[in-house]
């Protein structure tokens, strides 16, 4: 039907109709528009909110991202204005953790799991690793199943407890491991806390059968219970207690001794919450100490009571320490400490003008020293002594020297007595020797004045013209006897003069092997009938001498030894030398018939001989023992009766080496 058919009535009704429509057709439009508004408002709010946010904010649909905020886009490093979108989450996952973020997700997609939480590693832009917190739940994003959810970035967090976990076990290892006791303690006495140091010290076998073993430890361990009272009050007056000593009962019910470090633990009143600490067993130290006392009580006694003066010197050369005999021998009584403790006595003048300053500076240098009846004039300058003195060097524990040891007797008696006894040695082997001159001179003279008597006779007899050759004869032997008796006079006082003039001695070096070679070149063409055997070090030091002195020296002896062998069977004489600890060894041996016992220690005594009258004076061997000692060195004679001989000389070796 066209327009034109229809009635007018219809036409009204129609328009009446499409207005009633165009109405609500503006109604909607203006619902719309209010609905349109509020969703704008609302979806402005939310990316506000999104844009805005601290922590990370996703949607996830058919595995890849479809929304990230800029939180989220910061977290993984990307530029907040950069695309995230398209990015899938398995390139942002560490592969070591992809497996379980992918069931994750799956399951929140498919509606197995409505929203889960949980912890991965992702992979930033460069490359570095970081461990982020996820919440993600199921939703719908245009009509189609995704996951939209929360990311936090945890790393730091991670670490922090990471570090706290690692301190807290190094703690608990400390306390653990600790030798010394550690405990916590209620100031009502409850012990709530201990490690294993603290129940071995007590002898319980753990911290828990401590712990239930102690409730009131002023009563139960405490030996002297009113300490705790004590302990208390200094810990609430001082807030720490160092080094409280106390005695606590052991679960066998034995003593210990104890040493406290503790410090009051409060609450943010100023109410104490408990007392911890540490407690070291200190039994065996206090037993130590207490030995250490004593023993420095004795040590001490012993000095102070020594007979002999003993003191220090610090590295300076001051006085630190005095007993008192040095206050005695000083002269300086109780004033001594006084007096004395802070002197330098290096610096003395009297110690430096006896030479014993030099020795107590290489004391401090290191040199240990000793000194036999040294000169000394005390510090005053008013008493001249003689002393034995050691100086020993004192080091530290780092094996520097700090000091020096010094140790006095006064030999001053001794030195008197000794030489009051050597004058009266002295006298008497004048005495002796004088004797002894008397003795060896009668003899001769006698002898020349009787055949001086016959020989007058003679002469008388000689005035007659009828005098026989017999007469004459006489006469002649008279003469010779008298002339063997005037040498032997002679031979004496030689010998004896011999004696007084040793300040005569040229000192030079000296090749010993090569002077006994000489003299026994001479010996030989003398005496062929006796063997010399050589037993000669090749490399032998020189020694310092007189080469002449120490001729007549190994002469005599050499000489000594064929009168002692002669007339015997295959007699021999042998000849070595040797180096010995620095010292030049000369030791001539005969195969004669040795010196008795009873006179071996008389050999070296003026005129002493075991020889026949006419055959020496007996001052030989006390002039070689002159001689020898006069050149440094020793003498000495060993022998076996009815064997053999030796006399060892020792002399003082140079540095130098004598090849020849």
């Amino acid at each position: 039907m066209n327009d034109k058919s229809k009635t007018k009535q219809q036409l009204i009704h129609e328009m009446a109709e499409m207005g009633r429509r165009i109405t609500e057709l503006e109604e909607s439009r203006r619902g719309y528009e209010k609905t349109a508004q509020a969703l704008s408002e609302s979806e402005n709010k939310f990316r506000d909110l999104a844009e805005k946010s601290v922590v990370g904010i996703y949607l996830i649909q058919d595995w890849v991202f479809k929304y990230v905020n800029p939180k989220f886009a910061e977290i993984f490093g990307y530029p907040v204005n950069s695309p995230f979108t398209g990015i899938r989450p398995e390139d942002v996952v560490l592969p070591e953790d992809w497996h379980m973020v992918k069931e994750n997700i799956r399951k929140r997609i498919t509606g197995e799991a409505e929203s889960i939480h949980s912890e991965f590693r992702i992979i930033t832009k460069n490359q570095e690793i970081r461990t982020v917190e996820v919440y993600g739940s199921r939703t719908l994003f245009q009509g189609r199943s995704a996951l939209i959810g929360t990311l936090l970035d945890i790393t730091e967090r991670k670490r922090s407890e990471k570090l706290l976990k690692e301190a807290e076990q190094k703690y608990r290892s400390i306390f653990e491991n600790a030798v010394e006791g550690i405990f916590q303690t209620t100031p009502e006495g409850q012990l709530i806390a201990a490690n294993p140091a603290h129940a071995k010290i007590l002898g319980y076998d753990s911290p828990e059968e401590l712990i239930e073993s102690l409730t009131d430890i002023g009563h139960q361990i405490y030996v002297e219970p009113e300490l705790r009272s004590e302990f208390i009050r200094a810990l609430e007056r001082d807030g720490v207690l160092f080094g409280f000593e106390l005695e606590l009962y052991k679960k066998d019910g034995s003593k210990i001794l104890v040493s406290m470090n503790a410090r009051d633990v409060r609450d943010t009143d100023n109410k104490s919450l408990y007392y911890e600490g540490t407690i070291v067993d200190i039994t065996e130290k206090k037993i130590a100490e207490n030995d250490l006392r004593i023993l420095n009580e004795f040590n001490k006694a012993i000095i102070d009571n020594a007979p002999v003066a003993i003191f220090t010197l610090n590295k300076d050369g001051m006085f630190t320490s005095i007993n008192p005999a040095l206050a005695s021998l000083s002269g300086l009584g109780l004033k001594a400490e006084e007096k004395l403790i802070g002197f330098n006595w290096l610096k003395n003048q009297y110690t430096i003008q006896c030479g014993l300053s030099r020795h107590i500076e290489g004391g401090l240098r290191g040199e240990p020293f000793q000194l036999w009846d040294f000169p000394f004039m005390n510090y005053r300058g008013d008493k001249n002594i003689f002393m034995d003195f050691q100086g020993v060097p004192l080091k530290g524990k780092t094996g520097d020297i700090e000091g020096l040891l010094c140790i006095i007797e006064e030999t001053t008696d001794r030195v008197k007595t000794q030489a009051k006894l050597m004058q009266e040695a002295k006298m008497s082997a004048i005495g002796k020797l004088a004797g002894g001159i008397a003795h060896e001179l009668n003899n001769p003279l006698g002898t020349l004045v009787a055949y001086s008597e016959l020989a007058g006779n003679c002469f008388t007899s000689l005035r007659d013209s009828s005098t026989k050759l017999s007469e004459l004869q006489k006469l002649k032997g008279y003469l010779k006897i008298i002339e063997e008796e005037a040498f032997r006079c002679k031979n004496v006082t030689t010998d004896i003069l011999s004696l007084f003039q040793k300040e005569g001695l040229e000192i030079t070096r000296i090749n010993v092997n090569q002077l006994l070679s000489t003299i026994l070149e001479l010996i030989n063409t003398d005496k062929s009938n006796v063997r010399f055997i050589m037993e000669v070090s090749s490399s032998l030091p020189f020694i310092m001498g007189d080469r002449n002195a120490l001729r007549q020296v190994f002469v005599n002896i050499i000489h000594n030894a064929m009168d002692a062998i002669e007339g015997r069977k295959y007699a021999t004489i042998w000849i070595k030398t040797k180096l010995v600890n620095n010292w030049v060894i000369v030791e001539i041996e005969d195969n004669g018939t040795g010196i008795p016992e009873t006179i071996i220690d008389r050999i070296f005594e003026p005129f002493f001989t075991t020889k026949e009258p006419k055959k020496g004076t007996g001052l030989g061997l006390f002039l070689c023992y002159d001689l020898v000692s006069d050149m440094g060195g020793t003498i000495k004679a060993e022998s076996k009766p009815g064997h053999r001989t030796t006399f060892t000389l020792s002399f003082p070796a140079q540095k130098k080496i004598n090849k020849g």
